[in-house]
């Protein structure tokens, strides 16, 4: 079970640490939640997580990031999975779902966040650094 631990997620940027704590909160949610309550939370998770990837796609833009097709071509992997199973929930088929969010997703998200969501970080806190 993914859960938040500062030590171990903080990028040291507020905004990426609040949006990747709100990610595991709502991925967390979901993983636990009822048969009712699953397409809810799961909807809820795709919306964070569509706003998430734009968000950080943004900073990549703005910031010139020298990893940004690397790293959008995962956001963009990532939610075309997402709108796959977004269907399926919608459909009410709910097993592939529940399998991906509670193990291929923390494990994607685990690695994401010590790679490319790191190296993002390291980029933005250079360019604010005094010339």
């Amino acid at each position: 079970m993914l859960v938040w631990n500062p030590e171990q997620h903080a990028l040291g940027n507020s905004a990426m640490d609040a949006t990747h704590e709100a990610f595991i909160a709502l991925l967390r949610a979901a993983t636990e939640a009822t048969d009712a309550d699953f397409p809810a939370r799961f909807a809820e998770l795709f919306d964070h997580t569509r706003a998430h990837f734009a968000e950080e796609d943004a900073k990549m833009l703005a910031s010139r990031f020298p990893a940004i097709g690397e790293h959008v071509g995962e956001h963009r992997r990532i939610l075309g999975e997402l709108t796959l199973f977004q269907r399926s929930v919608r459909a009410g088929r709910t097993r592939m779902a529940r399998a991906y969010l509670a193990d291929t997703l923390p494990a994607w998200f685990g690695l994401h966040l010590i790679t490319m969501d790191a190296a993002l970080a390291a980029h933005l806190r250079r360019q604010a650094e005094p010339s």
